[in-house]
C-alpha cells in the first residue's frame, strides 16, 4: 500500500515537473530568441561602426595621397617652367652669380629702394639684368661700376615686370591666366594693375613672372595675391601682393647672367 502510495506521488511530481518546464518553456525560448535578435542586431552594428571607421580612414588616406600627387604634379609643372625660363634659348649659357649686398639705399634712385652688390663688370654683370634670392625676384640691376652694382627693387614703380597669377587646372586646355603687370609698391604690399582675366583670380593665389618681355625670366615668384578690386577710376582691375621677399634682411642675391 505504502509502496503504491510511494508510486503515485512519483508520478505526479515526474508529471507536475514536466507540466512546469513546458510551461516555462515558451517564455525561455522568447527569451533566448529575442536576446539572440538583440545580439545579431548590436553585434552587426558594431560591426557596421567599424566597417565605417575604417572605410572613412580609407577615404581620408586616399585624399592625402591625392593632395601629395597634385603637390608633386604642380612641383614638376613648376620646374619645367624655371627650366624653361632659365633656357629660354638652348644655344645660351644661363649662369646666376652669386653677390654681397654690401649696403641699402643709395643717390642711384633717389627713393631708398636700391641696394648696391660687390659684384660688377669686372665679374661679367650688365645692367638689366635680373636679381633674385631663392624665395622669388628681388629687382634689375640697373648701375654698374667695376666692383660694385646698383639693383633696384620690385618695390620701385620704374621697374616693370609682367606677372601672372597662377590658377588650378581642370581638364582640357586651360585658359590664360590672370596677367598684370608690377608696378612697384612698399616693402610690405606690392601692387598688380592692369590685369587681365581678373574674374579667375583666386586670393592666395602665387603670383609669378610671366616671361613676356623678356625682361625677367618666367616663373620667377613675386609673391601671394591678397585681393583684386577696380582701380580709382573703377575701369581696370588691380591686385595686391603679399611679398615673397625680405628686402630689407637682404644679406646674398643672385644675378642672372647670359654668355
Amino acid at each position: 500500500m505504502i509502496a503504491a502510495l510511494a508510486a503515485v506521488i512519483s508520478l505526479v511530481f515526474v508529471f507536475s515537473r514536466s507540466a512546469a518546464v513546458e510551461t516555462v518553456y515558451p517564455v525561455e525560448r522568447a527569451k533566448t530568441s529575442l536576446f539572440r535578435r538583440v545580439w545579431a542586431v548590436a553585434s552587426g552594428a558594431w560591426r557596421g561602426a567599424a566597417a565605417s571607421v575604417e572605410n572613412m580612414r580609407l577615404k581620408r588616406e586616399i585624399a592625402s595621397l591625392a593632395v601629395l600627387r597634385s603637390e608633386l604634379d604642380r612641383l614638376e609643372a613648376e620646374n619645367a617652367r624655371l627650366r624653361a625660363g632659365l633656357a629660354l634659348n638652348p644655344g645660351t649659357k644661363v649662369e646666376w652669380l652669386p653677390a654681397q649686398v654690401i649696403s641699402f639705399g643709395g643717390a642711384a634712385a633717389g627713393n631708398g629702394k636700391t641696394l648696391r652688390i660687390d659684384r660688377g663688370a669686372l665679374h661679367g654683370i650688365r645692367e638689366g639684368s635680373a636679381v633674385v634670392v631663392p624665395e622669388g625676384l628681388v629687382g634689375l640691376v640697373t648701375a654698374i661700376s667695376p666692383h660694385t652694382s646698383v639693383v633696384t627693387l620690385v618695390t620701385d614703380p620704374h621697374i616693370k615686370a609682367s606677372c601672372e597669377i597662377e590658377t588650378t587646372r581642370g581638364t582640357g586646355a586651360p585658359p590664360a591666366p590672370p596677367r598684370g603687370i608690377l608696378v612697384g609698391g612698399t616693402d610690405e604690399i606690392l601692387v598688380l594693375r592692369h590685369l587681365t582675366g581678373a574674374e579667375r583670380a583666386v586670393a592666395h593665389s602665387r603670383v609669378v613672372t610671366s616671361g613676356l618681355g623678356g625682361v625677367f625670366p618666367k616663373g620667377l615668384e613675386i609673391g601671394t595675391l591678397l585681393e583684386v578690386r577696380r582701380d580709382e577710376k573703377g575701369v581696370a582691375y588691380e591686385g595686391e601682393v603679399l611679398p615673397s621677399v625680405d628686402y630689407k634682411s637682404l644679406e646674398e642675391v643672385f644675378v642672372r647672367s647670359e654668355e
